[in-house]
């Protein structure tokens, strides 16, 4: 159970998730996607567990009508699990509100982006010292 990339920041619906995750878009040539992305990051043959939003993208599995209930239920609780991993980052108040902090613009986003990681960090703490997300 660990934090495993955080990138940002990035306005509220100024990029779909896929296109955030690979580093481009569908019609960008993989060769010039970011680096950094999470798409690269992850080890060879393992794969993360996404919504609809992530059809395609092949490192990504997603609830498909023709999988297993076994399979489905798991993913659902995979999904779940993120989205209360989620809660624990948006009980601080930084992510869902406006952030009023900051001089400019950049300099707002440079310290939202520092409030948003320093959280990243006291949640995964929070984790490895006994408040761990449900298993899968």
């Amino acid at each position: 159970q660990n934090l495993v990339w955080v990138n940002g920041p990035v306005p509220s619906g100024a990029k779909h998730d896929g296109t955030i995750f690979r580093g481009g878009t569908n019609e960008t040539k993989k060769s010039k996607w970011l680096q950094s992305s999470l798409y690269f990051k992850m080890p060879r043959g393992k794969k993360a567990v996404g919504d609809s939003g992530y059809k395609g993208i092949s490192n990504v599995t997603i609830t498909k009508s023709t999988q297993s209930k076994g399979l489905k239920k798991f993913l659902t609780r995979a999904k779940q699990r993120q989205e209360t991993f989620h809660t624990r980052l948006k009980s601080f108040n930084v992510l869902g509100h406006r952030f009023r902090h900051g001089s400019s613009t950049k300099n707002k986003m440079e310290l939202h982006k520092m409030c948003v990681e320093a959280i990243c960090v006291i949640v995964q703490y929070d984790l490895e010292n006994g408040h761990p997300l449900f298993e899968v």
